[in-house]
């Protein structure tokens, strides 16, 4: 097993054109140039005020996309804030130029993260050196650094952010026949970044990415389709090409490509079918992919209906799923249709998923507040939840109003009335 080294003071060297270009076709060489171009992490500011350094070792599996389908400490550094940076960092990484190859490696890949406290001026030296050598490389007309060069401008990373440097560093590229260029340069055009807005342009771009088999090429190539945002509203295509990206394993593909499957089904047939779209997306981790699998199984749509399972899938999207994971989770605890791990984890769910801004979190929540006797904070949460447009946080903030004639005034009224119309409305039925 190979290993890679990434320091936080001491970077890899910059390759000689000559060097890149014998090694041009050697993944282990352009994966360290991948986690060079990637955002360095954070130094934790706790380790940073404490002095405190060390070694982080972690093992990465890259897959056919070019992303890390999964990372895990080998070697720790002793600290857990200084592991968590080093895997954020990989995991956040796209190895552009490992896919570019069309070989990227299988197994398990070590690269280690170097703390060095007081390292920042060595390395925003190497930093500038890094800059130098991808736009030298760039302007000797290497794709690779020219896409490169145009995300660094894109995202202001190494340097001042500059969409219509980023534009014209994409189009060299792209004009070369760099799929991930055509397809951010399609991006660029599709939200008139850098570039005039030109819905017609992005389609052409992505076009030509996609049909070189770049996934999220393929998948926005669908959108247009989808909703014919060139012109063309074509749901056979739209469905043709969100295939072909699914199959590649983009999981952001397969979830809508599942969800699609479920919107579109009459037959439990069709159901099973559309799930197991979403259950390859889970199985690389997708933390989409996981809650509504979940919610599949705990529904039983296209998949034997089952709680336990629903709530182990729940728990593997926590923290990573914008709240949904912990509403849904927290929601099947206080059901009792699943054994919670202590008696406050249902409430500690809720108050994360608040977090998320998510209406349904603040009801929840609220309804624990009331049962516990906190009534006070119970409406407070409630009227949150009102606020945000939730029928059933606007229905009990009206019945703990201890003077239900608009003792607050006008806003009392509205929700009044808001409840009224909330206590009438049909039931929708359930759905992922």
């Amino acid at each position: 097993m190979k290993k890679l080294i990434l320091s936080l003071a001491a970077a890899a060297a910059i390759l000689p054109a000559q060097v890149l270009a014998a090694r041009l076709q050697d993944p282990q060489q352009l994966m360290a140039m991948d986690l060079n171009a990637c955002g360095r992490p954070v130094y934790p500011a706790a380790a940073l005020a404490q002095g405190a350094g060390g070694k982080t070792t972690v093992e990465v599996l890259i897959g056919e996309l070019g992303r890390a389908n999964d990372v895990r400490v080998y070697t720790s550094s002793g600290r857990e804030d200084l592991d968590k940076a080093a895997l954020d960092a990989v995991r956040n990484c796209h190895f552009h130029g490992v896919q570019a190859t069309g070989q990227a490696p299988t197994g398990w890949l070590k690269t280690q993260f170097v703390w060095i406290p007081g390292g920042a001026q060595k390395t925003q030296a190497q930093d500038a050196a890094l800059l130098a050598g991808t736009r030298k490389r760039a302007e000797a007309g290497d794709p690779v650094a020219q896409n490169t060069l145009g995300a660094w401008y894109q995202h202001g990373t190494h340097v001042e952010a500059d969409p219509a440097q980023a534009a014209a560093w994409y189009l060299l590229a792209a004009q070369a026949g760099n799929a991930f260029a055509q397809n951010n340069l399609g991006v660029l055009y599709y939200r008139g970044l850098g570039v005039p807005y030109d819905q017609k342009q992005a389609v052409y771009w992505y076009a030509k990415a996609a049909e070189q088999g770049h996934g999220w090429a393929q998948a926005n190539l669908a959108w247009a389709y989808q909703y014919g945002t060139a012109g063309e509203l074509d749901m056979d295509k739209a469905l043709s090409w969100l295939t072909r990206s699914a199959e590649g394993g983009l999981a952001e593909a397969q979830m809508r490509l599942g969800l699609l499957g479920m919107q579109r089904a009459v037959s439990d047939e069709e159901r099973t079918a559309a799930v197991a779209w979403i259950a390859r997306a889970a199985a690389q981790g997708d933390a989409s992919g996981l809650v509504h699998l979940g919610r599949s199984f705990e529904l039983g749509l296209g998949n034997v209906q089952d709680d336990v399972q629903a709530a182990a899938l729940y728990r593997k999207a926590l923290g990573r799923s914008e709240g949904r994971a912990e509403l849904a989770l927290g929601k099947l605890l206080v059901s009792g249709r699943v054994v919670p791990a202590d008696a406050e984890e249902a409430s500690r769910l809720f108050q994360k998923a608040m977090q998320g801004r998510l209406p349904e979190a603040y009801h929840q929540y609220g309804l624990i507040l009331e049962q516990n006797g906190d009534l006070d904070l119970a409406r407070a949460i409630f009227l949150l939840g009102a606020k945000m447009g939730h029928c059933d946080a606007a229905v009990k903030y009206v019945e703990m109003q201890p003077n239900q004639e608009t003792s607050a005034g006008d806003i009392d009224a509205a929700f009044a009335l808001r409840a009224q119309w909330c206590r009438t409305r049909p039931a929708a039925p359930p759905q992922l």
